[in-house]
């Protein structure tokens, strides 16, 4: 039997999206001979049904799942479905993706075969050679270099084009490791926060270029108390870096 991938997929209000993204998914698992996919929507109990577009789905895909749950934030929901990918599917690989279809599912067989290269988390930066944001407003492109800039600093991490990107590749191994209970941010820092966890913990580390498209249907979730969240999570990343 094949190790198992799974791509965690948080959710809140996007009905639209996971009718058509979740059998783009499940057809690239096919370009996976090396792992078998399992996909685990973790919902925040959507009011526009998006859990029930995702029931309606698991007959035609027996990989697939679906986590509901009180809104908490991003990284609450990342928890929840990282804790249930290791501890229920026992899951070799752990994916981390938006189901906005800002994330290219054409990429996934790529990131698992390099995997079997020794690397442990693969990160799609879009801002490494060949990565691209078209559309991007200037202040959101330079919110997010900034942003990675802090995180490098504050985390102490090695020179990473893409700190805050949201589309990884990690094996469970090296996430065993984390004590994501730890990790205080519940909302978009959480991915910062996770990153310098996981590079402490040992993970090896390479990036690929993605293309971040525009979001084709619905409402970006990234608020004002997010980036305040950020600013503030960066104290906290320094003191954690300190203490171990």
């Amino acid at each position: 039997m094949n190790p198992i991938a799974c791509i965690v997929l948080p959710t809140y209000n996007e009905a639209e999206n996971v009718t058509v993204l979740l059998p783009m998914l499940f057809e690239q698992g096919a370009r996976m001979p090396s792992h078998a996919l399992h996909v685990a929507v973790v919902d925040d109990n959507s009011p526009d049904g998006t859990g029930e577009r995702v029931r309606a789905l698991m007959g035609q895909f027996p990989n697939l799942h679906l986590l509901s749950g009180e809104k908490k934030g991003l990284g609450e929901a990342y928890k929840r479905g990282m804790s249930f990918a290791i501890g229920e599917l026992e899951a070799d690989l752990i994916f981390e993706m938006d189901a906005d279809f800002q994330h290219d599912p054409v990429l996934l067989p790529l990131f698992v075969a390099l995997t079997s290269y020794g690397f442990s988390l693969i990160i799609g930066s879009r801002f490494i050679a060949g990565g691209a944001t078209p559309n991007f407003p200037w202040n959101r492109r330079l919110i997010s270099l900034v942003g990675t800039r802090l995180v490098r600093f504050f985390g102490g991490l090695p020179p990473l084009t893409d700190c805050t990107s949201g589309y990884r590749c990690i094996k469970s191994e090296v996430l065993q490791k984390c004590d994501l209970s730890g990790l205080e941010s519940r909302g978009y820092s959480f991915q910062s926060s996770l990153l310098c966890e996981l590079i402490r913990n040992g993970a090896r580390v390479i990036e690929i270029p993605i293309v971040f498209e525009d979001r084709k249907r619905g409402d970006s979730k990234l608020t004002l108390r997010d980036q305040r969240e950020f600013l503030s999570n960066l104290l906290r990343l320094y003191s954690r870096r300190r203490r171990k």
